[in-house]
């Protein structure tokens, strides 16, 4: 149990500290590390946020740690620029920088030399698309309209609504779009304490609503499955680029928190930790449900206490059929654990 002393000096900082003004000089620039550190995200009460608040996190065990590297997008393949470097042509998707995303195979799909390009101005931060070589052919595919994931200037009270959109076209194969709304409360302000770092903050909550849309050529078939909500909690501070802490939670259930932590003795290995999670399908599911694998490792499917109800080691390039006739109906955690990465979704049990 922490000392009086101690919480009322937490107390006095938190009533001292003033509000901040987050804008896109506070955003990240191109050849800039971001470092963070990962954990398990139960030691994270979200529902804490208000006007004023010291939200004291210091118990949280720093983890795996990983970093992301941000490079000119002059740097990524030249044929990916075609919309991301044209400011004449596609102003709304010109970027700023690329990050390097995470390889992808998964049968008769291949992604690799993946990046995600960003671009902040006056009115948000952006993510702008990506690029990828599908199987083999480099590919640029752009958001219309981008997904504005600020907006600037941000202030304590702002709330906003937007939309964005995009479509991967692989001939002869399949047809995958996406459509997402975004809605952002910035709900919180005050001061946070990490384990190693204390940082004035405001707080965001970001509300993601997605539709994903597939169309598989060969068969001559498609179909619409809504994802699970997703929920980003951010801590953000002036300067720090990427958020300080940021907590995700997907039908409800939280995966991992990942916050700064003393970035001098953490390594700059790319995307070492977090991987978009697999498309689980059907989902909402019955009986069963499809599980594609894009890496080594073991999948688990927990329930919403976090306990594993299901476990068996994966193998890259697998379509793993899940049995859920023994399980409740509720939403569950599907989690495939790498070497190196972690990926996390969810799937939505309803008879």
């Amino acid at each position: 149990m922490r000392q009086p002393l101690l919480a009322l000096l937490l107390g006095l900082a938190a009533s001292t500290s003033a509000q901040i003004t987050i804008g896109e000089d506070d955003m990240p620039n191109a050849n800039d590390t971001l470092r963070y550190r990962t954990t398990i995200a139960t030691g994270v009460d979200v529902a804490l946020t208000g006007a004023g608040i010291t939200w004291d996190f210091g118990q949280l065990n720093p983890m795996l740690e990983a970093a992301d590297t941000t490079v000119s997008v002059s740097a990524t393949p030249l044929l990916y620029q075609l919309y991301f470097n044209n400011p004449f042509l596609y102003p709304q998707n010109r970027a700023d920088y690329g990050v390097k995303g995470t390889d992808f195979d998964f049968q008769a799909i291949t992604l690799t030399d993946v990046y995600d390009y960003y671009r902040a101005d006056a009115n948000g931060f952006f993510n702008v698309g990506f690029g990828a070589n599908v199987n083999g052919l480099p590919t640029s595919v752009r958001r219309q309209p981008t997904d504005r994931v600020h907006q600037f200037p941000m202030n304590y009270g702002n709330e906003e609504i937007s939309a964005s959109a995009f479509n991967l076209n692989i001939p002869g194969l399949f047809y995958f779009g996406q459509d997402q709304v975004r809605s952002n409360e910035v709900d919180g302000w005050g001061t946070l304490y990490l384990p190693a770092d204390t940082f004035a903050v405001l707080r965001v909550k970001s509300t993601i609503q997605r539709s994903d849309t597939i169309y598989i050529q060969q068969l001559g078939t498609g179909f619409r499955l809504p994802e699970p909500e997703t929920i980003e909690y951010k801590w953000i501070a002036a300067g720090m680029g990427k958020p300080v802490l940021e907590v995700i939670t997907v039908g409800g259930i939280a995966t991992t928190a990942e916050f700064f932590y003393g970035p001098d003795d953490i390594t700059t290995a790319v995307n070492t930790l977090r991987m978009e999670g697999p498309q689980v399908y059907p989902n909402p599911a019955r009986n069963e449900v499809f599980v594609p694998v894009a890496m080594d490792g073991r999948l688990i499917l927990r329930d919403a206490t976090g306990r594993a109800v299901l476990e068996r080691n994966v193998r890259a390039g697998s379509l793993e059929r899940v049995e859920l006739v023994s399980l409740a109906n509720g939403t569950y955690a599907v989690e495939i654990a790498g070497q190196d990465a972690i990926a996390r979704s969810t799937v939505v049990v309803q008879r």
